[in-house]
């Protein structure tokens, strides 16, 4: 069935909404961790209440997916903000610090599926050749809620209490909720005799919990030397293995082998890994390199890094439009990603000595260039495939971004406290990040710490050219002008 012009802008709002939720929940919490720690004591644990819903929405972004291919997108969508919904009403309500974390992972189940169907769902109503266009609108939600999350988040936490941070999500669930459901209604569903592979399921969660709780916990609660480390790493790439060999035997596959030998969409995933990681990288430490190494007030440091967020929105939405005038993806990232790469090679020569005002500057040609790969990527990778593979193709997508950043920022981290803590005998043995802009240092230490964060730089620029080699590799196909059901595929 074909939905007329509104409802397509219904279900577009719709799933709007429900990627502000995930998206808010995400930036919301980090103000109020202080407020929080306060109140629930141990204070030890107050990482998790992060990591844990980073975890377990990351897992499950490809496994949501194949599930609203088998059995519809409405069901899979409206499930995740029930599940969120009421994490959310249990997070508020939670007495104590390792029931929050328990109530976070429930609702990191449920805002990685948010994520991922609101694009799938979008992807359904509009065709590969206009999609481009609402590059736009998620570019804005993703900007919004990073903007918007810090200063709501310490607000409600210092007026009204840390628990509302969670409540204020209800309103705008039940409104999305109600939006999309008559419309979801309305979309054809597939009627599949296939069931689902549970112990791929279970594969797969086992192998990417362990390798992101390696990357969490690595440099932080264990030192990277830790046998216990290495032990969870090496089970998880083991587990990783076994689950690859499976999916070549199943009928119903989570993550398809043919993804990553695809022309097109194994280029892609891999291009956004990197280019995605390479980003978040440096969006999680140039805070730090503005205010230990340039002095930067940290009430002034969050404003300092809005010009890169604010340029990355612009880019992803001219890409957008772009693709949908001419059809082509490969060229804005193209031209985009250099960019990118000479803004960091200039931050790497010239860190040690420029203003915050130049390097928030060219943070914000790091912005404009790296914009392009995020639309781009999804586009070409949902024209790649079938229709009825399309939640699986957006989970993937959505899974290697964050498996790139997080492989990617520990990385970047665990480079530069390794630099200090070799250049900087005054630094001592910092923790983190926090641990070192809290540390006083003289002027010859600020001086050093340039210098790590100056082989950060040009390290991410090595990063973002090899994803541009990568994505160079992406085959070029005619972009569909229309989201009609193959009738073998519809009910």
């Amino acid at each position: 069935m074909t939905l007329s012009q509104s409802e397509v802008h219904t279900v577009v709002i719709g799933a709007l909404l429900a990627l502000f939720l995930s998206a808010l929940d995400q930036t919301i919490i980090a103000t109020a961790l202080p407020t929080i720690a306060a109140e629930l004591g141990d204070f030890a644990l107050i990482s998790w209440v992060v990591t844990s819903y980073l975890l377990v929405s990351t897992c499950v972004t490809p496994i949501l997916g194949k599930l609203s291919d088998l059995y519809g997108r409405r069901v899979i969508l409206l499930s995740c903000l029930v599940l969120f919904l009421g994490a959310s009403a249990l997070c508020a309500l939670a007495p104590t610090m390792p029931l929050l974390i328990a109530a976070r992972a429930l609702q990191g189940a449920g805002g990685g599926g948010l994520m991922v169907m609101s694009q799938t769902v979008i992807a359904d109503v509009v065709a590969p050749r206009e999609r481009g266009r609402y590059a736009a609108y998620f570019a804005m939600v993703w900007a919004s809620s990073s903007l918007l999350g810090p200063i709501l988040g310490g607000f409600l936490s210092q007026h009204a209490g840390w628990p509302w941070i969670f409540w204020v999500n209800l309103p705008i669930g039940f409104a999305a909720f109600f939006v999309i459901d008559r419309v979801l209604r309305k979309l054809p569903v597939r009627r599949v005799e296939a069931r689902i592979d549970y112990v791929s399921v279970l594969l797969f969660t086992l192998a990417s919990s362990g390798l992101l709780a390696v990357l969490s916990l690595g440099g932080m609660q264990l030192p990277w030397t830790s046998p216990w480390l290495w032990v969870m790493a090496v089970a998880a790439v083991v587990i990783a293995y076994v689950f690859l060999r499976r999916q070549g035997r199943v009928a119903e596959p989570i993550l398809p082998p043919r993804f990553l030998t695809d022309a097109v969409v194994g280029p892609a995933l891999g291009a956004v890994a990197l280019g995605f990681g390479a980003y978040l990288a440096v969006a999680v430490l140039a805070p730090t390199y503005m205010q230990v190494a340039l002095g930067a007030e940290p009430a002034t440091v969050g404003l300092l890094m809005i010009p890169m967020m604010l340029a990355t929105t612009i880019t992803a939405a001219s890409a957008g439009r772009y693709v949908k005038a001419t059809g082509n993806y490969k060229l804005p990232p193209l031209i985009g990603m250099p960019v990118c790469a000479v803004a960091l090679a200039l931050l790497a020569l010239l860190g040690q000595h420029v203003t915050t005002v130049i390097a928030a500057g060219l943070l914000f040609f790091v912005g404009l260039g790296i914009g392009p790969i995020f639309p781009t990527s999804m586009v070409a990778a949902q024209n790649a495939v079938k229709r009825r593979e399309l939640g699986m193709i957006t989970g993937t997508i959505g899974f290697s971004r964050a498996l790139g950043g997080a492989l990617l920022t520990a990385a970047a981290s665990a480079l530069v406290l390794g630099l200090i803590a070799a250049w900087v005998p005054a630094a001592g043995n910092v923790a983190g990040l926090e641990d070192l802009a809290r540390h006083p240092l003289d002027a010859a230490g600020r001086a050093e710490v340039a210098r790590a964060f100056d082989v950060l730089f040009g390290a991410t620029s090595a990063v973002i050219l090899l994803a541009t080699l990568v994505y160079m590799q992406v085959a070029h196909r005619p972009l569909r002008e229309s989201t009609e059901v193959d009738p073998a595929e519809s009910v």
